[in-house]
């Protein structure tokens, strides 16, 4: 199931694929590679940077 996050598939599709109840079960079994936590967290980090720096809009 590890691959089919990393793939990009929604991890609710993926609890429901592999019958669990609760997200924090399918959490549990689920080990994503640290190049893919660094990657996720770094365009997480980038988009809140854009979102940021960009100027407001005035109304």
């Amino acid at each position: 199931m590890t691959h089919l996050i990393e793939d990009g598939w929604d991890a609710r599709f993926v609890q429901e694929q592999v019958g669990h109840d609760y997200a924090s079960t399918t959490a549990i079994y689920t080990c994503v590679s640290s190049d893919f936590r660094t990657r996720t967290l770094r365009r997480a980090l980038d988009a809140t940077m854009e979102a940021a720096l960009r100027p407001a809009r005035r109304a």
